[in-house]
C-alpha cells in the first residue's frame, strides 16, 4: 500500500534502518583489551534435575567452534569481504559510517582467550504470572506465562514507574497513592524493568550505546531498595523474557573491529560483571546456514532469579532482531539481504542487484531463524532454518504443538511490475519447512497477526481490511477458512472470550484516484469467528477525526486488558476537524487538530463497545501532544487496575482515578 498519510515510516524501511544503527552502533562495541583479566570460574547450571535440552552438543543445522583460532579465523574472513564492499559503498556514495571504517575505532583482541567465561550471576526472584483475578491487571504479554519487560509493573501494593532515567516505587492506595523511594540512573537510559516478589530488575543501556546493564535491586523494603547485583554487557539490548523462574535476556554484539590501519580484528563473545571482562568458550558459539550474513553475536544469557546461576550461549547471526518465545523456545529471527557485488567484491551486509551499475538498497527477501531450548534456566542451541520474506513484529511468530508458524511478507514481480506477496511457512523443531500457504493477498502489506490455536489470523491491507482466518488444523497443510472485508485496518488484535477478537486500528476511505486507501479516525473492531472459521464484525467503535492515533498500533504494551470485568483502557490522541478545515474535490480528508489526549476506558460485550469514561492528565490550558509526536509530558501511554482505582502512567506523573466516576483521587510527580 501506498503511505500517504505520513505519520507512520513505511514497513519496507524497518529492515534497513535497523541494519543502518547496527553499523553505526558497532563503533562502540568494547572489544577485550590485551591486558583484560579473564576468569577461568565454570559457568554453574540450574540446580534442577537434567532436563533434555542439557548441554551444548552442536545442533544438525549449525555448528560450534572448537578453538579460539577457528573462530578468529571465520570471523575475519567473513568481515574482509563487508569492510572492502563498504568501502566501495562509501567512495561511490560518500557515506560514512565513522572514523577509520565501516565499524571504526577497537582495541585489538588477543589471538586466544584461555580461559572459560566468568559467572555472570545476577539473582532475580521468580514471580507467575498474576491475572486480574487477583485484584490487579498486568503486563499484555503475547505469550501467557512469558513476562515482557515494560516501563511499568505492579504487585497489587506497589506500583514500579520507570522513565528515561528513574524508576519510582509507588504506594497505590487511592487517594492517599504516594512516591517511597526512587532509583536513578543519570548515564543510562532504561529500556524496561521486571519485578518479582521482594526483586526488581532494571535493563538499561549505556548513552554511549556501547553497553547495557542488568540490575538487581532488593526491595523487600520498598522505602529502601538496596542493589544486589550489577550486570553489564557491551552490546545492544535486544529483548528479554521471564519464565519458569528465569530471566532470558538476547543481547547483540559486534564480532568485529577496524583498527586504525584498516585491518580486521576479530572479537569474542563477552560477558562483564564486576568490571571483569570474560570470553564465552568457544564451544558456546555457534554459526548459522547463512555463514555470508554473520557480522554479530547474537547472545542469549539465562539468569536464575533464585540462585543467580547463569548459562550463555552465542550465535553468529546478521544485525536486527526480532525474538518470540513460548514456554519452551526462544526464536530469534533476522533479516537477510542479497548478496551484492561491487567490482567483484561480495556486500554481506547492504542489499541490491548484482553488476557494477549504481548501487541500490533493497528489501531483504528472506530471513534466518535459529531455536533456543530452555528449561527451568538450562538453555541449549538447537536448530536453524529460513524462510522467504521478512516478519512485520513478534506477533507475526508463534508456536502450537511443535510447530513453529510465521506470517511473512516479500517483494515480488510479475511482468516487470512490482508488487508484494504475504505467505504463512510452518516449520518443524528442525526449522524445516513442512508446510506453506503463500500470496495470500497480492499486493498488499500485512498489518496485523495473531495465532491462536489453530488458527491463525492475519490483517493486510491496500484499500479495505481482509482478515484472513487461517487453520492449522492440519499443520503442513494451512488453509483459509475466511476473508472478511471492512472498511479500515487493525493493527493489534487481542483474543476476547470464545471465538472473539478484538481489533484496533484506523478506519479509511479508498481514494478515487489511485489503489490505496486514506487514513482517517481510529476504529475499534469486535469479531467473531465461528467453529467453522466464517468470520463477522459484530461492532465497530470509531473515535476522533483524521489524525487521530493510539500509542497501541505500535505497543502493543500499551493495551490495558482487565479480564474479569471485560475492560480495556486504550490511550488516545484524539484529533478533530475544525469548522473551517473542508475537503476539496478529489482531496484527501483533512487532518483534524489534537484537541484531547489521554485514555478511553471501555466496556467489551460479545454486543460490542460501551465507552464508560476517560481520563486525561492535562491540565487545562496546557495543551496536548501534537501530530507530529511533540509533547508536554502528560500523554498518557500505560495504565494500571488495581481494584476500583485506575493508574494512568505519563512520563510527567502517576494519576490515580475513582473506576466508578473517574474523578481523580490523587497525582503523584515522577522525577
Amino acid at each position: 500500500m501506498q503511505r500517504v498519510d505520513g505519520g507512520r515510516v513505511g514497513r519496507e524501511e524497518l529492515g534497513w534502518a535497523a541494519v543502518l544503527v547496527l553499523i553505526v552502533a558497532g563503533a562502540a562495541f568494547l572489544s577485550i583489551p590485551r591486558n583484560a583479566t579473564t576468569t577461568s570460574t565454570t559457568s554453574t547450571t540450574s540446580t534442577s534435575t537434567v532436563s533434555p535440552i542439557s548441554g551444548n552438543d552442536t545442533p544438525g543445522t549449525l555448528s560450534a567452534f572448537q578453538t579460539y583460532q577457528e573462530l578468529n579465523q571465520f570471523i575475519t574472513s567473513n568481515a574482509k569481504s563487508t569492510q572492502q564492499y563498504q568501502y566501495q559503498y562509501q567512495m561511490r556514495n560518500g557515506v560514512f559510517f565513522g572514523a577509520g571504517g565501516p565499524i571504526a575505532g577497537g582495541i585489538a583482541v588477543p589471538g586466544v582467550m584461555n580461559g572459560a567465561i566468568a559467572s555472570t550471576t545476577t539473582a532475580l526472584a521468580a514471580g507467575a504470572d498474576v491475572s486480574a483475578a487477583s485484584g490487579f491487571t498486568t503486563t499484555n504479554n503475547q505469550v501467557q506465562g512469558v513476562d515482557e519487560l515494560d516501563k511499568v509493573k505492579t504487585d497489587g501494593t506497589y506500583l514500579y514507574v520507570a522513565t528515561s532515567q528513574t524508576v519510582s516505587i509507588i504506594k497505590a492506595q487511592g487517594g492517599s497513592t504516594s512516591v517511597v523511594s526512587t532509583i536513578k540512573m543519570p548515564l543510562a537510559t532504561i529500556m524496561g524493568i521486571a519485578m518479582a516478589p521482594q526483586r526488581l530488575a532494571v535493563v538499561s543501556q549505556g548513552s554511549a550505546g556501547a553497553s547495557m546493564s542488568l540490575r538487581l535491586y532488593d526491595v523487600s523494603n520498598p522505602s529502601a531498595p538496596s542493589l544486589l547485583n550489577d550486570v553489564s554487557v557491551n552490546g545492544s539490548h535486544v529483548a528479554a523474557r521471564v519464565s519458569q523462574g528465569y530471566l532470558y535476556e538476547i543481547i547483540q554484539q559486534g564480532s568485529y573491529v577496524v583498527t586504525g590501519s584498516g585491518n580486521v580484528t576479530a572479537q569474542y563473545p563477552t560477558l562483564v560483571e564486576g568490571g571483569v571482562r570474560s570470553a564465552l568458550p568457544p564451544g558456546s558459539t555457534y554459526y548459522t546456514p547463512n555463514r555470508s550474513q554473520v557480522n554479530v553475536y547474537t547472545i542469549i544469557v539465562s539468569l536464575s532469579m533464585t540462585t543467580g546461576s547463569q548459562h550463555s550461549v552465542a550465535v553468529l547471526t546478521g544485525p536486527g532482531s526480532t525474538v518470540y518465545a513460548s514456554t519452551s523456545n526462544i526464536y530469534v529471527v533476522y533479516p537477510n539481504y542479497p548478496t551484492y557485488y561491487v567490482d567483484n567484491i561480495p556486500g554481506d551486509v547492504f542489499g541490491g542487484q548484482a553488476g557494477p551499475a549504481a548501487i541500490r538498497v533493497t528489501q531483504p527477501q528472506n530471513s534466518t531463524v535459529f531455536r533456543v531450548a530452555y528449561l527451568n534456566g538450562d538453555i541449549a542451541v538447537k536448530s536453524a532454518g529460513s524462510f522467504p520474506g521478512i516478519v512485520l513484529n513478534q506477533f507475526s511468530m508463534d508456536e502450537y504443538n511443535g510447530y513453529f508458524r510465521v506470517a511473512t511478507s516479500r517483494a515480488v514481480s510479475s511482468e516487470g511490475v512490482g508488487s508484494r506477496s504475504d505467505d504463512v511457512y510452518v516449520l518443524n523443531q528442525s526449522l524445516k519447512q513442512v508446510g506453506t500457504l503463500q500470496n495470500i493477498a497480492p499486493g498488499e502489506n500485512i498489518y496485523a497477526v495473531r495465532f491462536l490455536g489453530e488458527t491463525g489470523y492475519v490483517v493486510t491491507f491496500q484499500q479495505i481490511d481482509p482478515l484472513f482466518a487461517i487453520s492449522f488444523k492440519d499443520p503442513t497443510n494451512p488453509v483459509i477458512q475466511s476473508a472478511l472485508k471492512t472498511s479500515g485496518f487493525s493493527d493489534y488484535l487481542h483474543p476476547f472470550g470464545d471465538g472473539y477478537l478484538i481489533g484496533v486500528g484506523k478506519d479509511a476511505m479508498p481514494s478515487s484516484t489511485g489503489n490505496f486507501a486514506w487514513y482517517l479516525g481510529l476504529k475499534l473492531s469486535l469479531f467473531h469467528v465461528a467453529p467453522d472459521g466464517t468470520s463477522t464484525e459484530v461492532s465497530r467503535y470509531l473515535i476522533g477525526d483524521r489524525g487521530t492515533d493510539s500509542a497501541v498500533l505500535n505497543d502493543h504494551l500499551a493495551f490495558t486488558f482487565d479480564a474479569t470485568r471485560s475492560i480495556m483502557v486504550l490511550p488516545v490522541n484524539l484529533a478533530k476537524v475544525q469548522g473551517s478545515q473542508t475537503q476539496s474535490p478529489g482531496a484527501p480528508p483533512p487532518f483534524g487538530q489534537i484537541v484531547w489526549q489521554g485514555v478511553y476506558v471501555i466496556n467489551v460485550t460479545t454486543s460490542g463497545f460501551n465507552l464508560m469514561g476517560t481520563v486525561t492528565q492535562n491540565p487545562a490550558g496546557a495543551g496536548v501532544q501534537s501530530f507530529w509526536g511533540g509533547s508536554n509530558g502528560h500523554v498518557i501511554d500505560r495504565s494500571v487496575i488495581v481494584g476500583n482505582t485506575l493508574y494512568t502512567v505519563s512520563q510527567n506523573e502517576v494519576m490515580a482515578s475513582d473506576m466508578s466516576n473517574f474523578s481523580t483521587l490523587a497525582t503523584v510527580p515522577l522525577a
